[in-house]
C-alpha cells in the first residue's frame, strides 16, 4: 500500500473510534506524535462532516504527506525511522 492509503486508512480507523495504532503503518510513531497529526484530524473532523471520499477529506491527507510525512518512515531493512533514528523492534 502507498503511504497515501495507509493514512488514509488510519484516519479512517480512528474516525470509527479505533484507537489501537500508534501512528499509520510504516510510519514512525516517535515523529508521528511530534508533528501532531492526530490533533490536526480532530480539528477537521470537528469543522466538516468526515466523509471518506470527500474532496475536503482527501485534500487533508494530501496536506499530511505533502508535509514532510515521507521524511518519518521507517526503514524496513532495519526498523530504524531515518529522521529521529529510533529504532522499532518487527
Amino acid at each position: 500500500m502507498s503511504i497515501i492509503q495507509n493514512i488514509k486508512n488510519y484516519f479512517n480507523a480512528k474516525a470509527e473510534g479505533n484507537t489501537s495504532e500508534k501512528a499509520p503503518v510504516g510510519i514512525c510513531p516517535n515523529c508521528w506524535g511530534k508533528e501532531e497529526w492526530d490533533g490536526e484530524f480532530y480539528k477537521f473532523k470537528k469543522g466538516n462532516k468526515l466523509v471518506g471520499n470527500d474532496q475536503t477529506y482527501n485534500n487533508f491527507i494530501n496536506k499530511v504527506v505533502e508535509s514532510n510525512v515521507t521524511g518519518i518512515v521507517i526503514n524496513k531493512d532495519n526498523y530504524e525511522c531515518e529522521t529521529c533514528k529510533v529504532s522499532y523492534k518487527s
